[in-house]
Order: C-alpha cells, then sequence, then structure tokens
C-alpha cells in the first residue's frame, strides 16, 4: 500500500459528490486542506444549509482527523437539529482535544441537562469553572441547575457571581430575582 499525497491522482479527475439536495456537487480536488473544508463549512452554515455543513464538517475529520474547533461547530449544528446525544458526543471530543475549551463545556453541560444527566451536568459546569472561574455564563446555568436540584444554599454564590460579572446580561433579571425573591 503506497501513500499517496492529498491531491495524488485527482489532477485530471473532477471527483464530486452532493454533500446536501440544496448544495450540488462540491468538488473534491478543490478541498484539500483543512481550511478550505472550514471554509466550505461555514458557507454551508452561512447559507442555512445546516446538513451540508455537518456533512463537510464530518468529511474534514475523517479526512484530517479531529480538531476541538471542527468538533465544537459540528456539536452545535448536531444540537440545533435536535440530536442531543450526538451534539454531547461531539462537546465531549471537543473538550477532550482542548480541555480548557469554556464554551464547548458550558454547551455540553446544557445539554447533559437536557438529557436529564445533572450530576454529569454540574461535574462539567464545574470543570469549565476551574479552567475560567470568570465565565458568566457557567455560573448562570450552575446556578439554575443548583436551584433546580433543590440546592438554593450552593447555588447563590454563583448568581452572585454572574451578577457581579455581566450586571447588564439579559439574564440579570433572574438571577436578582433569584437573590431577593421577595423584591
Amino acid at each position: 500500500f503506497d501513500s499517496l499525497s492529498p491531491q495524488e491522482g485527482l489532477e485530471d479527475q473532477d471527483i464530486s459528490y452532493p454533500i446536501s439536495e440544496r448544495s450540488g456537487p462540491v468538488l473534491l480536488k478543490e478541498m484539500v486542506t483543512p481550511d478550505e473544508f472550514f471554509r466550505a463549512a461555514i458557507d454551508f452554515e452561512d447559507e442555512d444549509d445546516a446538513e451540508a455543513a455537518i456533512e463537510v464538517y464530518r468529511a474534514m475529520s475523517l479526512a484530517f482527523g479531529p480538531s476541538s474547533d471542527s468538533s465544537f461547530r459540528l456539536a452545535e449544528l448536531l444540537y440545533q437539529q435536535g440530536d442531543l446525544p450526538g451534539a454531547r458526543e461531539r462537546y465531549f471530543l471537543a473538550i477532550e482535544l482542548d480541555e480548557s475549551f469554556v464554551e464547548a463545556r458550558a454547551s455540553l453541560g446544557c445539554v447533559l441537562v437536557e438529557l436529564g444527566n445533572q450530576e454529569m451536568a454540574l461535574a462539567t459546569f464545574h470543570g469549565a469553572l476551574l479552567h475560567h472561574p470568570e465565565y458568566p455564563d457557567v455560573h448562570f446555568y450552575l446556578a439554575r441547575l443548583l436551584d433546580e436540584m433543590d440546592r438554593s444554599q450552593e447555588a447563590e454564590p454563583h448568581w452572585q457571581t454572574f451578577l457581579d460579572l455581566a450586571p447588564q446580561s439579559p439574564w440579570a433579571e433572574e438571577a436578582r430575582q433569584r437573590l431577593n425573591p421577595d423584591s
């Protein structure tokens, strides 16, 4: 088995396949670097063709191996499509490839909450705060989850930290209400 370079054997061929019915054929020989795959996926996202973007991210992963960014973007698209288990796995992969990827940790925690796995969500949010203690969204999600689990005393410092970090957030009123329910 001889090793081929990415373009070797493609010079005289138009190798194409339809990514989705809307996209038309995509010429593989035009996409030979991770950046080219990434750009094509983003173009499909911009055109609101999530299915095509998902397929390009998957093809990119097969061709070049997964990256934290492409895994995260794929997870976001899978989440938007309602594929919570698929999104969960891609968020996990993004974190495995970059343990400090706070957005992936925050999103994974939210997916885990939706899937009913509260304890794993707690661990995910706590892990995010270990890497980024001043990321307001994680404090918000964690406080909300702790309240849902009837652990309001544990939630209070996270509500307060969220307000300290993001007093103008659209969620700030909810945090104020949780801290002062009588006002």
